[in-house]
């Protein structure tokens, strides 16, 4: 998940040049928002807040590519077997004493028995939570984020990498890396999907010549 922590900017009048400018630093970005502080600053651009600071998630190619093939997987299979639905960017109030955090998985896998109807923000983690990894992520807080879900009722998370092509699936007790065929038995029955068809957007079958 591609992140940028969002700063205030402040622009000087370019037309004055009667005498040298010196360009002011940019001011930090504020601090001690709440969640529905920092909807409204944010103009609809998905974002987590981390410690009342706005991180703006900024996915690139790679990212979105890798989110809409394996989103569309994850909905065929609850067609057919209606067990749960996949919900994109949904934001988690995990902590309703925290007023200031806010979590945001790319995808998040809710069972049945756990969508809580008529809850703006969620209030438990998905069951399977995914995130892709971006190019500015680090392991260490990806395993720390992995760790926050598995407190609040994850009992999967998957770390979708397009730069290694493989997915690092982690549960409460154990860690494995995937380049070959996904599953997730314990919550998706039946469920798999080649991981190199979460990297490789489908193309046209070539004509026959005629």
């Amino acid at each position: 998940m591609a992140t940028a922590v969002e700063p205030i900017a402040a622009f000087e009048d370019e037309g004055a040049i009667a005498e040298p400018m010196v360009s002011p630093k940019p001011a930090s970005a504020p601090i001690g928002l709440t969640l529905e502080q920092a909807n409204k600053l944010a103009a609809g651009r998905p974002f987590e807040l981390i410690k009342g600071r706005m991180v703006f998630k900024m996915p690139d190619d790679q990212h979105s590519e890798a989110q809409s093939l394996l989103c569309a997987e994850l909905v065929n299979y609850f067609k057919a077997n209606p067990i749960g639905r996949v919900r994109t960017e949904f934001t988690l109030r995990l902590w309703p004493e925290k007023p200031t955090e806010g979590r945001v998985p790319d995808l998040s896998v809710i069972l049945n028995e756990n969508i809580r109807k008529g809850e703006r923000y969620g209030s438990r983690a998905p069951d399977l939570a995914i995130e892709i990894v971006s190019r500015d992520d680090g392991w260490a807080d990806l395993f720390e984020k992995a760790e926050l879900y598995f407190e609040k009722g994850s009992r999967v998370v998957w770390f979708v990498d397009p730069f290694h092509k493989g997915v690092e699936v982690v549960t409460p007790n154990d860690r494995r890396w995937v380049k070959d065929t996904l599953t997730c038995p314990e919550l998706l029955p039946g469920f798999s999907i080649n991981v190199q068809d979460i990297f490789t957007w489908p193309s046209a079958p070539a004509k026959a010549a005629e």
